[in-house]
């Protein structure tokens, strides 16, 4: 063994405190960057299997009757490759076991389950054959949850009469991997089906033989979908086509199209902010360790060595610290990602969904931290071997130490000897403390942002499910009724308050953009759905405009004062160009709002409701619950309490699995940054502590005199720390909202608070660490020694 080598055996032993948490900290930048990717890869992977073995359409249209004759001119619309006709309703089915009515889609099979587009991918059972009237396919989610099993009987509500059919088989299917129910914003698998039936068996049941109400549409390659999707609008809006859907738009498709950017940003931001703050410390924590023993460099260079030889070493100590936190770090990624896609197994359904490793991630990751080590290290070897041995072995020139501006502001009562010597050691050298001030500050953010999503999730139930919606319950009509059918249900034992709504389709348009959406109509004095702005006020809806919410405003590029075109897509089809009279801010969806008066004008139906929300005293929603399962003119029921636990479940479940493993990794940086700063600062300066020791000075004060530096560096990295973590979470805020739900910038005192005292945490405990290392100095041996 080399005499380098012999050395860098030494150093690893003496210094293994702060090499294993340096490793820590790589370790966590490292995780974070290959679980990041390694899990968008993994989903984006399934999506795509899924997508292209069930032939995934790339068009979607629904309309009220057309016949299956006009199938061969929308076959020839140019573009066009397949045009798979079907009939789709939305039904009510009597289960036994719920507590509410649950809602269904029932979608007809022409070639049992074996469709030329949107295959089902059957899991249990088969599809039910070519006419076999009394057989359903179910969809596992409801399946899994319900404990519904081939051979179960389901009655479906049919037009006023009750059908039974037989569970043939449970199956997944592209068009609800997120299976939500119509104008819900999130799914609900207790009280939400999708069925599967044969077409023979559809016809009968809606009264649609040679016919249909849905289209799903491939393309040819490269086909732009803009010219096809207005050809089929015009061909099918004499059969109450309420507009072409692509497949972007498609609701399950959205959601997880919106998963998969969010996780691509998971990807590339967070990993940076780890990454980055890892990679910063240990470029300060390596370099200032390889300044910590330039005497012994220039020992070395006395001796013969030259510059190469000594680069090398401590690229080899480079190289033990990041192959111990890359391999920690890939340990602790793979473990990362994996909790990651099994939190997605029960929120997206898909076939096949595994955690596959992205080899180029741990390539990256481990060649990133080198990198980052390396540079450190070179940029302060670089500093040392240009002197001269003789220059070098001397220690560096003390530093001129002199009264300062903050000596001249404070009492000499406050400033005893200990205590100048205190400040002066830190004004005399900025760079070194700054750079210590940042590094631990750079800790805060850290826990922040994985405490952070906590806060977001109450403050987005408190938004949604207490600002917006101030009712507790809400039902659907099958169709639009008079107005009167609300002063019915303010009838019912038990409800308090009930407020009409109108839901009409619409397809925006603001120049060259256009959007297929609904626009809800509220009554001018409601009190039970209240539109919010970003400060949180209620916003009245006017009269004459459309408010919309901040994400519509923005994919449509529109603004309060400007003028967009809104069509009705049912009934007589009326255009109307409609000022956009305020935007707000909702965390769930893309919606927009119209006075419920003005909307029924503009459809030319009359003073028309299709939904309402109820205020419900709680002790009657049971009873309730089980009356609305048997009044037929409501098709669907959602209580607030459900949707919340149902929202809990699923959105906030993944996001805190995400959470918790980002506070673990932060919580390990953050101890990093403190430990190595004390015992840096420590090695650093030994040789005057132990000086002062031989001087008369007690272990207590000495260690006063390194701590009181230690504390003042945290004192103010405390407040900087908290200024970084409102950058970082607004910066991440932004990336992280979409179509779906946006992210509220919330952070709570409690959550400062808590990142707070992880840091001072581990400041108290490298404090003892210190102190005790402090007390055992073996004053001969620090004096003797240069380094």
């Amino acid at each position: 063994m080399s005499l380098l080598d012999r050395k860098l055996w030494r150093d690893l032993l003496s210094l293994r405190g702060q090499i294993i948490t340096i490793a820590f900290v790589v370790a966590a930048g490292v995780a974070v960057f290959v679980a990041s990717i390694s899990t968008f890869n993994s989903l984006q992977s399934g999506r795509s299997r899924f997508y292209d073995s069930a032939r995934f359409p790339q068009i979607f249209v629904s309309l009220k009757r057309a016949p299956l004759s006009i199938v061969s001119r929308l076959a020839a619309i140019p573009g066009v490759a397949v045009v798979e006709p079907r009939i789709v309703r939305d039904v009510i089915v009597d289960w036994p076991n719920s507590l509410l009515p649950v809602s269904a889609r029932m979608v007809s099979l022409s070639n049992g389950g074996d469709e030329t587009l949107a295959r089902l991918h059957v899991r249990r059972g088969t599809a039910p054959g070519p006419n076999e009237t009394h057989g359903a396919v179910v969809n596992e989610a409801f399946a899994e949850t319900n404990g519904a099993v081939p051979g179960t009987d389901i009655r479906v509500i049919l037009n006023g009469r009750v059908q039974n059919f037989a569970v043939t088989g449970t199956a997944l299917s592209p068009e609800y991997v997120y299976a939500v129910k119509p104008g819900a914003p999130i799914p609900d698998d207790r009280f939400y089906a999708v069925l599967w039936i044969d077409r023979s068996a559809a016809e009968a049941a809606f009264d649609m033989k040679g016919a249909f109400n849905d289209l799903a549409i491939s393309l040819a390659p490269g086909v732009d979908q803009g010219p096809v999707i207005a050809e089929l609008d015009r061909l099918l809006e004499p059969y109450g086509s309420v507009g072409a859907l692509e497949r972007r738009d498609q609701p399950s498709n959205r959601f997880l199209e919106d998963e998969l950017d969010q996780q691509k940003v998971t990807s590339i931001i967070i990993p940076v902010i780890f990454f980055g703050v890892a990679a910063f410390l240990l470029n300060v924590t390596l370099s200032r360790q390889v300044a910590a023993q330039r005497e012994q460099i220039a020992a070395l260079k006395a001796l013969g060595f030259s510059n190469a030889p000594l680069v090398a070493h401590y690229l080899k100590l480079v190289a033990v610290v990041v192959i111990l936190g890359s391999v920690l770090g890939v340990v602790g990624g793979v473990a990362f990602g994996r909790a990651m896609i099994a939190s997605y197994q029960g929120f997206f359904r898909l076939p096949t969904l595994t955690f596959e490793l992205t080899a180029w991630s741990i390539v990256a990751g481990v060649g990133l931290s080198f990198a980052a080590a390396t540079l450190g290290v070179v940029t302060e070897l670089r500093k040392v071997v240009v002197l001269a041995p003789a220059v070098a072995m001397r220690p560096a020139a003390p530093l001129r130490f002199r009264r300062s501006w903050l000596e001249i502001l404070l009492s000499s009562r406050l400033l005893t000897p200990r205590r100048i010597m205190v400040l002066r050691n830190l004004l005399g050298r900025p760079i070194r403390a700054s750079l210590t001030t940042i590094g631990i500050a750079f800790a805060i953010p850290m826990v922040v942002l994985g405490l952070f999503w906590h806060d977001a999730i109450d403050a987005m139930i408190e938004i949604q499910f207490n600002l917006v919606e101030r009712g507790n319950a809400t039902v659907t009509f099958p169709h639009p009724l008079d107005r009167r059918i609300i002063g019915d249900l303010g009838r019912e034992p038990g409800v308090l308050a009930a407020e009409g709504q109108r839901i009409v389709p619409v397809r925006m348009r603001a120049g060259q953009r256009s959007y297929l959406t609904a626009v809800t109509g509220l009554p001018m004095d409601g009190e039970l759905r209240r539109p919010h702005d970003s400060r949180l006020r209620p916003i009245e809806i006017s009269q004459d405009g459309i408010t919309l919410t901040r994400r519509l405003a923005e994919r449509l590029g529109v603004a309060p004062g400007d003028v967009m075109t809104v069509e009705v897509m049912e009934g007589m089809r009326r255009k109307r160009d409609v000022p956009v009279s305020a935007i707000v801010d909702e965390v769930l969806g893309m919606g927009s709002y119209m006075e419920i008066g003005t909307l029924n004008r503009l459809t030319g139906e009359g003073d028309v409701v299709s939904g309402a929300a109820l205020f419900i005293e709680p002790s009657a929603l049971p009873a309730l619950s089980q009356r609305f399962r048997d009044l037929p003119v409501i098709e669907s029921v959602a209580i607030k309490t459900y949707t919340l636990a149902s929202f809990l479940d699923k959105i906030a479940k993944m996001l805190l699995v995400s959470a918790g493993i980002l506070t673990t990794f932060a919580v390990i940086i953050a101890i990093g940054v403190v430990y190595n700063s004390a015992r840096i600062g420590l090695q650093e300066r030994a040789r005057d502590l132990a000086t002062l020791r031989v001087l008369g000075f007690t272990r207590a004060e000495v260690a006063q005199i390194l701590l009181g530096e230690f504390v003042i560096e945290i004192a103010l990295a405390l407040p900087l720390g908290m200024l970084l973590s409102q950058g970082l979470i607004h910066l991440i805020t932004q990336f992280y909202s979409n179509e779906s739900f946006q992210i509220p910038g919330v952070v709570t005192a409690g959550t400062y608070f808590a990142a707070c005292i992880v840091v001072i945490a581990a400041s108290v405990g490298s404090a003892y660490v210190v102190r005790r290392r402090v007390d055992r100095f073996d004053l001969v041996a620090v004096l003797k020694t240069r380094d």
